[in-house]
Parts: structure tokens; sequence; C-alpha cells
């Protein structure tokens, strides 16, 4: 049972929090005279660099649309006259400089709604055993484009109406009243206080992404700190203490530390070790963390190799919340969960045992920052991939398998120079610039690290670099390409430096040695595998502003001729194992609910209503679940709640590693009837 003390202590924090909250919300966000400046530098350069060379005037509607759905996208707090507004030109002043305005102002809006909407969800609190649970009314699912309110008062009854649904939520779940109380306070408290903590970059951010997104989704404006946080992203790798925080509004705590980094090494810090205070090396006194958005306890952290950061912290084993202040030397962290990685996979075939290479890639990094300097060992996918090559070709392994699913792609040189490993030279990939000009990516000579047969599993969220491989490897006909549809980002951006901070804008589109784009239709794979994600949910040609799908003329590209004539016997062996599959049968059930759940419009705040299709549900996934086990022989649950409890599934329920083993069952047929092609037409015939 937690201790009085540390209860009150909480609720002093809170009440800390929440006077300063109170002073939060009359705080002016207002745009800058800077703010203005750096607007019209980031449209200027979109006017002129951007792919699709469009003007301001030709997209600010669009910008204005997109703006709202993103500050309202449940249209829950603007009203309809107030949008109407938004959209209006004003002749009386510069276009650009009349936007911004009227996107702070209806930012401030929205706060005071805010405001009024958590203010009236704390009230209802306090009378939660008077609310009428049972009424016969629906709520919109979806409200991204339902009409806006016309009334404070259509606000009002729908934000109660949001309420109750969230009571509802809760108590089906099996909480009681007295803990829906307490994880609503919470909640609401904690949205609050992150939304009061809204600062005019933020919303600045928010205006100039409308008018980014409107040339097309891939363009985007990076504040000095996302900047930062990007180049993170594709490197890999950051000086700082190597410590994964999360926040529970009030403490930024400890997640998890990476290994070999500066944190864990030190031994002073531990997972759940909540952070009340930060100082640099030299400081006295420390600044107090607690309540602060998690993205400045991060930036108060990191620093420069070498030097040292000084933390409060009250930790986790600590019984009475005491707390210790410890000092770590910052380091170079390691990211490495998006480091390429490898397996091996033994099948059987025709009592012939096949050894086959897996390389997991779940993108394609770069340290950009060591490249531009000059630096021979820096760290990349490539690089990474080619070792991992080297050391399977010492395994001895008869196949090679090049995992992409998930991979959202990453640096353009990454993927010519991995296109070049199995490849060798030739062009990989052909750019067309904003101009008109058609560049052709690809080294012109150059051997090849693996010449053995080869498969790339893709997916709907294979994208971008990801396509620009698969695309080569298809049409140099190198290699089997297996999966599903694949994202189809065919959009090549570049950086730019702005006064502050950086711009990201589409410049250029690829296309395939074979002329086609993978713009909006992506790589169509030569053999389908299952998959659970749903096309029609993900993927490039269904993002608002998507640029489309075109082709120039192919280039003079060579043939590997490595598919033989194998594919429609291979497609027919593999159609029939995925047929005989439990797991894909279970789980194209599982998607064919999901389907109709999805379609689900409208949601009732019925208790009694809510609680029995909530059983129904339960019910079914239970019996799916139960069936597919006893089949494989494995222990069935008793309940819905010890379906949830579950350990993580193993490797028989695990669809991934499920497609994967059909992969490798396509290779070794791959492997099979190329070496004894006579098979292929006795196997027809039969």
């Amino acid at each position: 049972m937690r201790k009085l003390s540390e209860i009150i202590k909480i609720y002093i924090i809170y009440l800390i929090i929440f006077f300063f909250s109170s002073n939060a919300f009359s705080q002016n966000i207002n745009h800058s005279v800077e703010d203005v400046d750096l607007a019209h530098e980031i449209v200027s350069l979109l006017e002129k660099n951007h792919f699709t060379k469009k003007r301001y005037n030709e997209i600010y509607v669009k910008a204005s649309e997109i703006y709202l759905e993103r500050l309202d996208p449940t249209r829950s707090f603007l009203l309809d006259h107030e949008v109407l507004d938004k959209v209006q030109e004003d002749t009386k002043y510069d276009l650009l400089d009349s936007q911004i305005s009227i996107s702070f102002n209806l930012f401030k809006i929205y706060q005071k709604r805010y405001k009024q909407r958590s203010d009236l969800h704390l009230a209802l609190l306090k009378e939660i055993e008077t609310l009428n649970l049972n009424q016969d009314i629906k709520i919109l699912l979806d409200r991204s484009e339902a009409p806006w309110m016309k009334s404070e008062e259509e606000l009002t009854t729908l934000w109660t109406n949001q309420f109750i649904n969230s009571v509802i939520q809760l108590l089906i779940n099996g909480n009681t009243n007295e803990e829906v109380i307490t994880k609503l306070t919470k909640q609401i408290n904690c949205q609050r206080n992150d939304f009061l903590q809204t600062r005019n970059e933020d919303v600045f951010g928010l205006f100039i992404n409308s008018i980014a997104s409107s040339y097309d989704p891939h363009t985007s404006y990076f504040s000095p700190r996302r900047t930062e946080d990007f180049e993170i992203e594709m490197s890999l790798s950051l000086e700082g203490i190597g410590a994964l925080l999360t926040s529970d509004c009030i403490y930024t705590s400890i997640s998890s530390l990476v290994p070999g980094g500066p944190a864990e090494k030190s031994k002073t810090i531990q997972a759940e070790d909540r952070i009340v205070a930060v100082g640099q090396e030299k400081d006295i006194e420390l600044t107090d963390v607690i309540g602060w958005r998690i993205d400045d306890v991060v930036n108060l952290i990191r620093g420069p190799k070498g030097t040292k950061v000084k933390l409060e912290i009250i930790p986790a084993s600590s019984p009475d919340n005491e707390t210790e202040i410890i000092e770590i030397t910052r380091g170079n962290v390691k990211l490495e969960d998006q480091d390429a990685e490898k397996r091996i996979i033994n099948v059987n075939k025709n009592g012939k045992s096949l050894s086959l290479g897996v390389i997991k890639l779940p993108a394609f990094y770069m340290d950009f920052e060591a490249y531009n300097r000059g630096v021979y060992d820096y760290k990349s996918s490539s690089k990474d991939v080619k070792n991992l090559i080297k050391e399977l070709k010492r395994e001895s392994v008869d196949g090679l398998i090049l995992d992409l699913r998930n991979n959202g792609g990453g640096s353009l040189l990454e993927a010519n120079a991995l296109a070049h490993l199995f490849l060798g030279g030739g062009t990989k990939v052909q750019v067309k610039s904003s101009n008109g000009r058609i560049d052709r990516i690809g080294r012109i000579r150059g051997f090849q690290t693996y010449d053995d047969p080869l498969i790339i599993l893709v997916n709907r969220a294979s994208a971008s670099a990801s396509e620009i491989l698969a695309g080569a490897i298809q049409d140099y006909k190198r290699g089997l390409i297996l999966g599903t549809e694949t994202f189809g980002k065919g959009t090549v951006q570049r950086l730019e430096t702005v006064s502050k901070g950086q711009l990201k804008f589409t410049e250029s589109k690829f296309y395939r040695v074979s002329g086609g784009s993978t713009q909006s239709k992506g790589i169509q794979p030569n053999l389908i595998l299952p998959s659970i994600i749903d096309s029609e949910e993900v993927g490039e040609g269904l993002l608002p502003q998507a640029l489309k799908y075109d082709q120039i003329s192919s280039t003079r590209y060579k043939n590997f001729n490595r598919l033989g004539s194998s594919l429609p016997l291979l497609k027919k062996m593999s159609d029939k194992r995925i047929g005989n599959s439990l797991l894909f049968s279970h789980y194209e059930k599982l998607m064919l609910l999901r389907e109709e759940r999805k379609n689900q419009k409208w949601l009732s705040i019925n208790l009694e209503e809510r609680k029995a299709k909530k059983e129904e549900y339960e019910n079914i996934i239970l019996t799916m679940e139960n069936e597919l086990r006893k089949k494989l022989g494995l222990n069935t649950f008793r309940t819905y709640s010890d379906y949830l409890d579950r350990e993580e599934d193993i490797k028989q329920l695990d669809l991934q590693e499920e497609v994967l083993n059909e992969a490798a069952n396509v290779m070794a047929d791959f492997i099979y009837y190329s070496f004894n092609p006579a098979i292929i037409l006795t196997k027809e015939a039969s």
C-alpha cells in the first residue's frame, strides 16, 4: 500500500502543476516577426525547388484544410463559422502573413475550448454516481469528416457523450467506479498538462508543416530539435548517457538502458528510477524537471561525449522516495535496434538438407556526419550487410533471403550500395529531378559480393529505398521478390538548412531501370505471401497529396535470367502450402473479423449493450484461438483473460515467422528445380 506521505507529495505536485497550468492557459500564444520571416523563407524554397513547382496561392486553401485536420482531427473543439473564417483570403495583407495570423488565432480558440472540456470532464467525474450510462445514444466513431458543430451547446453535448464513453470503456474492462475516477483524473490532468506546455514554436510547426504537406506527404519542416533527432535516427548513434525515457506527466522515468551505454556501464541508474532534477558538471544547483515535457528533459541530459551530467533521482528501490544525486560521463551511444542481423534456417528438400541464410534489415541507415567528414569506417547498412554475407558464405549457405519487411527506407546512397552487392556494375535506379533532368544512379563497374540464389522478402510497409532495391533485383531478374505489394513511395527528398532548423522537401522521383515509377504503385512481388497489414489502410496512394504514378524510358540493363521457367511451378507449390497452413487460415479469419469491426461507424454508449457486444467479440476470438491451438497440439485457454495474460507467442503462432518459413520453402524449391529443370515438366504435368 502506498504511504500517506507519498500520496500527499504527489497531490502537492499536482497542485503546483495546475497552479502554473491555470496561468499557462492565460498565456498568449502569438507568432513573432521571426516566425513570419521563416515562413516566407520556407515557402520561397518550396516554390522554387519542390518537384511540383507549385505557388503558395495554389495550395494555401489545401494547407488551411490540413491545418484544421491536424489541429482538430475529431472536429470536437472548433465551430463551423470559425472554420469558414480560416479559409477566407484576407486581401488587406500578404496572403501568407494573413494565414499565419488566422492559424494562431484559431489555436487560441482551440486552447480555450480544450480547457472548457477538461473542466467539464473533471466536473462530471464528481457526478459519476449519478450519470445515466444506459441511454439509447450512439456516437460517431470516425469524426474526421463529421459536420462541424454550430454552437458551444452542441460541443458540450458532444464532450459529455465522449466522457460517458470513456467511463463505459473502463467499466466494461473491469474497473470499479473508484478506479474509473482515479484513472480518468490522471488521464485528464496528464493530457491537460501536456497541452499546456505547448509553445509558440509548436503552433508554428503545425502551421508550416500544413503548408509543407500540401505539396506532398514527405515534405516537412524540422525544428532545430527535430533536426537533431532525425540525424540520430539515420546514424543509429548519439552522444548522451544511453537511457530511454518515459513520462507519467509528473515524473520522467527511465524505461530502459541501452546495452553498453554510459548509463548501463555506470551501474548508478536503472529502469524505473525517476528523474527529479538535471544539471551539468559545473552546476551547483540542479534544474527541477518535475512536470516538464519529456523532450526538454532529454535536451538537458543529452550532450557531447566526455562531458558529465548530474541527475537527481528517486531510485526505484527507495522505500521512502528519498533522492540521491549521481553523475554520469556522456559517451557515444550506439542504437543497435535497427542494425542488420543474420540467422540460418535449415530446410529439407527431397532428402537433401539446405542451409539458407537470412539477413533482416530494418532500415537503410548511414552515419551521414561521419561520411561527410571522410571517415573510412563510417556506420552503414550496406557495410553491415556485406560483412554478414561474408560470414554466411563462410558457413556455406545455399541461398540468401534478404528480409525487408517493415523497412521504411532511408538513404538512397545505401539503396544503391546494397543493390551493388547483388548486381555488380550497372544502373540501379533512375532519378528525375524537378527540372526534367534524368540521372542514372549506379556504379559503372564492380563485382558482386553475392552471386548465389537470392530472395527479397517485402510487405506493404516496405518503402522507398526498399523498393529501389527490390525493383532493381526484379528488373535484372537476379532473384525472386516475395511477399505483398510494397508501400509505393517513389520520391526523393532533400534536406535544406534554413535560418532556424531544416526543410525536407521532395525534389525528384525515382524510376526503375525498366522505366516505371514505384510511386503510388509499389513493387508487385513474383509470389504473393500472406500479411496482416491491410493494403486498404496502408500505402502511398492512400496518403493525401501523394504524387501520381508515371513512366519514363527504360535504360539498358543486364538480364541475369536467374528465374528460368520454374516460377509457375513455384507459385503452385507455394499456394498449396499456404492453403494447408493452419496459421495462415487463422489470420485470414482474423483479418475478416477486423474488417467487419473497422466498418462499424457508430458506437453505443449504453453500458449493458456494450458489455454484451464485448462479451460476444471476446468469445469469438477465444474460440478461434483455441481451435487453432487444438489443431497444433497446444494448450488452450479457459477464459479470454487467460488469453490476454499469455506470454509472448511461440514461433508456431508467429505469422511473421510462418511467412519467413514459407519464403525458405520457396527458396528450397527454387534451388532444387533450378538444378533439375527437367523435373519441372513432370511436376507441372502432375
